[in-house]
């Protein structure tokens, strides 16, 4: 039996329309915020409810919806930052079919998948995963997973206190690299599309007790690299070099390039 969904009433004054049904697979209020804003039209996949949620006649809730996309991957092997955020975006992507009731193991997805890189259409390069899937209605399951490097160094969501920060002194006065990855899958063409923005971010050298007082808000806890550039913590950067929207966990304007190439949104 499919998860149960609420009517959306969408805002009059919306730009876009959509052509399909949007379903965001992800428990960040951010990224949930970003579709808000943009006056599209969108599911949540809320596994712990057993339904995908929409808000009706509401705001979604400031602290998003909680679901099974919250867990974070570690590095396998020797990967690389931007292949560890891919891999994870994809298991996201995953967990959202398989809750669908469309996949039903991980390696029926990979044995099926065929992979190529898509160029032309749009102003960034998208890898393409082919693969069958039972017939479901049109629909874009979109999975973001965002991560913090510093050199080859991968920094998660910290644990505790003295984790974050360990990981805020580590940034203190140096450039690092936030990426984040995107996955679309479409149910209707049985296609997967997948990209990585990233963006060069540069902290003041800030006095340890201005990050254990920044730590004591409570913020860190769940953001990658212990620092939220949209909240309280947006003080600690002295410099962003690219898209601020990929630090705050979706590069929106390329998510919605891609979406309207794939017509799933229109004007």
């Amino acid at each position: 039996m499919l998860p149960k969904a609420i009517s959306l009433k969408k805002k009059s004054s919306s730009m876009f329309q959509t052509s399909k049904q949007i379903i965001v697979a992800s428990g960040s209020p951010r990224r949930q915020q970003f579709f808000t804003n943009l006056g599209i039209a969108f599911q949540v996949l809320n596994v712990q409810n057993n339904e995908l949620y929409k808000a009706q006649d509401k705001d979604i809730p400031r602290q998003g919806i909680k679901g099974a996309f919250d867990k974070e991957e570690r590095p396998a092997g020797n990967e690389n930052p931007e292949e560890y955020a891919k891999r994870a975006v994809l298991l996201k992507a995953f967990d959202a079919l398989r809750y669908l009731g469309l996949l039903q193991e991980k390696q029926a997805f990979l044995s099926s998948a065929e992979k190529s890189i898509f160029l032309q259409a749009l102003s960034f390069p998208v890898e393409t995963f082919s693969f069958f899937l039972p017939n479901y209605e049109k629909s874009i399951i979109v999975t973001a997973d965002t991560i913090v490097c510093l050199g080859k160094e991968i920094l998660g969501k910290p644990k505790t206190e003295e984790e974050a920060l360990t990981m805020l002194k580590k940034l203190q006065g140096k450039t690092h690299v936030v990426m984040t990855a995107v996955s679309f899958v479409d149910t209707a063409q049985h296609a997967c599309y997948l990209f990585c923005d990233k963006t060069e971010v540069t902290f003041m050298p800030w006095a340890d007790d201005i990050l254990k007082a920044y730590v004591k808000t409570g913020e860190s806890f769940d953001k990658a690299g212990a620092y939220g550039i949209s909240g309280q913590g947006s003080f600690l950067a002295r410099s962003v070099q690219g898209n601020l929207d990929t630090v705050i966990g979706l590069p929106v304007a390329k998510c919605v390039e891609f979406l309207l190439w794939n017509k799933a949104i229109t004007i």
